[in-house]
């Protein structure tokens, strides 16, 4: 077992009066262990996750994400969820209570439950991140992901809440955490191998189309080539000339809502095919968006 001696002064004192030659400082603190060596034992916690340091392990939890609630659940957290969003509907199971969203939060009864941490993608208000850590409760913001590596790195950026930083190679909760955030990423990879797309656009319910750094083109950029390039979501226009092999579209669209948009009708009328996905799975990254290649393999099948 491992343990830490304190050096006290009235020590220093007795070598120099023993008139030993050795001038170099000794250190303030001895770190002696039964292995032989002078090694700090490596803890989990104190560790960063999220941009903020925490003391100690999450053991209640409040998410206002359903992505952050899924991936809590995926990683084998779910009975440390306390509160969760309204919006967040899977798994269907959940026995948390709701405390409002990510905009219009029930700080106060967030505040009741006395969690260790609140989980959200979307960043919460000033005021009410300021009232939360008022009361000891950190606010972990994971980034939302714009590429693969982003996508695999959130899930191990949530885990680390749970579980500190990894001690050793052996660590069984960190060896979960990253093993469920590889079998996230490879299925999506998977599932996007099974399907050519060529060339796309993507358009939201709004008839925004989604442009680099975006999730929807990170994700459905795996089997083909996304036509706009514009940064974000923006209209339809900014997705230039070209005419794409398909539309990919929020299934709460239609195609004659899609005609509305002038360059979009364009598109269609250039020979461009509509396919409909769920939208939730593309705006929320969990191991469940691999789904959007099966819903997209079985229209192409038809």
């Amino acid at each position: 077992m491992k343990f830490k001696r304190a050096v006290c002064t009235v020590i220093l004192c007795a070598f120099t009066l023993c008139g030993c030659k050795n001038t170099e400082p000794l250190p303030s603190e001895v770190v002696i262990s039964d292995s032989g060596t002078d090694e700090e034992e490596i803890k989990p916690f104190p560790a960063e996750t999220c941009g903020v340091m925490i003391e100690k392990a999450v053991e209640k939890a409040v998410s206002l994400s359903p992505a952050t609630t899924e991936i809590i659940c995926e990683l084998g957290f779910e009975s440390r969820l306390a509160a969760v969003s309204k919006y967040c509907d899977y798994p269907e199971n959940l026995t948390a209570v709701t405390v409002g969203s990510t905009e219009n939060p029930d700080i106060d009864a967030i505040i009741a439950l006395q969690p260790d941490a609140v989980f959200t993608l979307s960043k919460l208000s000033e005021r009410d991140i300021y009232r939360l850590e008022h009361e000891g409760i950190a606010v972990l913001t994971p980034k939302t992901p714009e590429s693969m590596e982003d996508y695999y790195n959130m899930y191990k950026e949530i885990a680390s809440a749970f579980y500190g930083r990894e001690t050793t190679g052996t660590d069984k909760s960190a060896l979960k955490a990253v093993e469920t955030a590889q079998n996230a990423r490879l299925a999506l990879e998977n599932a996007a191998a099974e399907v050519q797309l060529e060339s796309f656009v993507y358009v939201t319910e709004k008839l925004t189309t989604a442009g680099k750094g975006t999730f929807a083109d990170a994700v459905l950029g795996l089997s083909g080539e996304n036509l706009c390039s514009e940064g974000g979501y923006a209209a339809a226009e900014t997705c230039g000339e070209g005419i794409p092999k398909y539309i990919i579209a929020d299934d709460k669209l239609t195609n004659a809502k899609i005609k509305t948009d002038k360059t979009l009708a364009k598109m269609i009328n250039g020979g461009a095919e509509v396919l409909y996905v769920t939208s939730s799975f593309l705006e929320r990254p969990t191991a469940r968006t691999a789904e959007v290649f099966r819903q997209i393999s079985e229209q192409l099948s038809y």
